[in-house]
């Protein structure tokens, strides 16, 4: 691959952008590979947690200017955006947990990219900022959306208007990030964190991941527990389940 790196261990995938000459900037390669792996991971029974993370001191600066810049009205800039857009719903509604892990700024584009992954943990050197604005234009992959079902309106609206970029300790008071930690141990914190999810197993790992699909569809809230009551149902009394039960009783 030419624009990302990817790293495996203990159900953990990890997935480097990798285009530090231009603070990993997302150009359509990118987004053509990112969506190849993501295919894969979704089929590999091995992986239950997604990372992503920027090479360099950037997580992702936004869209590449030299691809996005020279675009010119909606003909044009509509099949972009959408192609980025679409990559974005596809790592929200993906079937397994997916975390930012933000290593440095994330501005434009780059907090778009983050709003859309399921947990941010961002370096305490991270700066954030929708900064869309003061170019005239709006978020443009979804990411305004997001933000407004992330975060209180108000909260949302003061970083969609202003365009201001915000450290990663406001952004965890907003709510955009959920925890913070010291650049030098960003990545250890991180994994540690994922492989409490990933030694679990995947299939209620994947079965919570559908209460949260269920919920972003709109499903009324009886209709949510019905099905989680069914889906656990279904579940129930397999191998092991019934392993696990046993284990219970001989306190192992």
């Amino acid at each position: 691959m030419e624009t990302i790196k990817l790293e495996q261990e203990d159900g953990i995938a990890i997935l480097t952008l990798n285009r530090p000459e231009v603070r990993n900037a997302i150009n359509m390669k990118m987004v053509q590979e990112i969506n190849e792996v993501l295919a894969r991971l979704e089929r590999d029974p091995s992986i239950k947690v997604v990372v992503f993370t920027g090479s360099g001191s950037t997580f992702i600066s936004g869209g590449d200017l030299a691809q996005f810049g020279a675009v010119r009205g909606f003909e044009e800039a509509l099949p972009l955006l959408s192609r980025v857009g679409d990559l974005l719903q596809t790592i929200t509604n993906f079937s397994k947990p997916v975390i930012a892990m933000i290593n440095g700024t994330a501005v434009g584009g780059g907090c778009e990219f983050a709003a859309a992954c399921h947990i941010r943990v961002a370096s305490e050197e991270a700066k954030l900022g929708f900064v869309q604005i003061g170019m005239h234009i709006t978020t443009g992959w979804g990411g305004g959306s997001r933000l407004l079902s992330l975060l209180p309106e108000a909260k949302a609206l003061t970083l969609l208007l202003t365009g201001e970029k915000v450290s990663a300790y406001t952004a965890l008071s907003y709510g955009l990030v959920d925890f913070v930690h010291p650049a030098a141990q960003l990545r250890e914190q991180t994994l540690t964190f994922a492989a409490k999810m990933a030694k679990q197993p995947l299939t209620s790992i994947t079965s919570y991941m559908k209460l949260l699909a269920w919920k972003r569809e709109g499903l009324p809230m009886e209709e949510r527990i019905r099905l989680e009551i069914e889906q656990c149902a279904g579940l129930w009394g397999s191998e092991q389940h019934v392993g696990a039960i046993e284990r219970f009783f001989r306190k192992e």
